[in-house]
């Protein structure tokens, strides 16, 4: 067949949506593939294709090498943004819990504080009546079982009491 089209070739219709130029370039490589004209290309006649073949699947393989790690690029650092903001929140939330424990301890030994205060400035009329408030029922009168409940964590105060 060598340089001619073949009676096959002059059959074949280029398809509508297919560019006619390269349809024919497709046909006349394929006549010089196919030179003796018997359909089968033989091994001589696939080398230049074939390492054509080759180096369009090793540049197909390194585009999409280049495609996967730009997109890796792309998600990791669309991760490390997101996981930026996340410890950021993270840390702002913890500085806020930090701030309120640091107030709430801080109010606390104040309050307490204030208290001591005035217990230390009790008369001892007031101190009566604070103890008679902690262990007197309503009418005055002194309990066992609430006088019990009073002492029963306090059990070595009683020495300094009685003796």
């Amino acid at each position: 067949m060598g340089s001619g089209l073949s009676k096959q070739q002059k059959q074949l219709v280029c398809p509508d949506d297919y560019d006619t130029d390269k349809f024919k370039q497709i046909l006349m490589l394929y006549d010089r593939l196919d030179a003796n004209g018997d359909h089968v290309v033989e091994t001589e006649e696939l080398d230049k294709i074939a390492d054509l073949h080759v180096r369009n699947k090793i540049r197909n393989y390194k585009i999409f090498i280049d495609r996967v790690t730009k997109e890796t690029e792309d998600k990791f650092s669309e991760l490390e943004k997101e996981a930026a903001v996340k410890i950021c929140s993270i840390n702002t939330d913890l500085m806020i819990n930090i701030s309120k424990v640091k107030t709430k301890k801080s109010d606390d030994v104040m309050c307490a504080n204030r208290q001591i205060d005035k217990l230390q400035n009790m008369s001892k009329e007031d101190k009566s009546k604070k103890f008679r408030d902690a262990v007197c029922d309503n009418k005055g009168h002194i309990q066992f079982w609430t006088f019990f409940d009073y002492m029963k964590n306090k059990t070595q105060d009683i020495q300094n009491i009685m003796w």
